[in-house]
């Protein structure tokens, strides 16, 4: 990029969309106020990673890859203690035999688009 991004356009059209969705009188109180700041940092936040030289976004994208690798590794290094890996399967039973902590954890796998497990003994 040859220099920094003006975002006056975009800044100016949410200003006048603004007044067309408030209902709190523009004090910054009511959905219609809250959203247009929430869409105008969201676009600040794309200008100023889109900004990035190309190298440095790669080296972040390579930086989260590695962390990952490190993660699965430490993971699979702990599993595989026979100890921690039964300590592991005791909780997860410990905390699966309470209904809330089940039901909030089958709602994250329904919203992170994982099939449902068969529920044991329902």
């Amino acid at each position: 990029m040859a220099g920094p991004a003006d975002m006056s356009e975009v800044h100016a059209a949410l200003d006048r969309l603004r007044p067309q969705l408030c209902h709190c009188g523009l004090k910054g109180e009511c959905l219609g106020c809250k959203g247009i700041e929430m869409i105008r940092v969201q676009a600040e936040a794309v200008v100023a990673a889109a900004s990035q030289p190309i190298l440095l976004q790669v080296a972040q994208e390579a930086s989260m890859k590695d962390m990952a690798t490190r993660f699965q590794a430490m993971s699979e290094r702990l599993l595989s203690d026979p100890e921690i890996r039964r300590s592991a399967e005791e909780m997860q039973q410990r905390l699966m035999s309470d209904p809330e902590t089940r039901q909030l954890l089958e709602e994250l796998m329904r919203r992170l688009g994982a099939p449902p497990e068969e529920s044991e003994g329902r």
